[in-house]
């Protein structure tokens, strides 16, 4: 994985791990959603969207508590809970590009 030095090293790890859950898999989406693909042609490179909010938008998919809920909610109130709210409607949210 390409390490963005813009953001937390252990978040895009959790992340990626998030994504690579099979029932995150079973969704059938393309990691090209969330991230720029790197330059060898690997999937997960550079994210294209805010990696809190794609946290809490897998974490709540996958059934898993958040570790960032809290931490979005501080900062944009509303916010996590709207993208959780999305995951367990099943609805792909638009999300905070970077």
């Amino acid at each position: 994985m390409n390490v963005s030095a813009d953001h937390d090293p252990q978040l895009l790890r959790r992340v990626q791990a998030l994504f690579e859950d099979p029932r995150i898999q079973g969704c059938n989406w393309q990691p090209r959603l969330f991230w720029h693909p790197t330059e060898s042609g690997g999937a997960f490179g550079a994210p294209r969207v805010d990696p809190r909010e794609l946290e809490v938008f897998l974490a709540t998919v996958a059934g898993e508590a958040s570790q960032y809920l809290e931490a979005l909610e501080a900062e944009q109130p509303g916010r996590g809970r709207f993208l959780a709210a999305n995951a367990r409607r099943h609805e792909l949210p638009l999300f905070t590009r970077v």
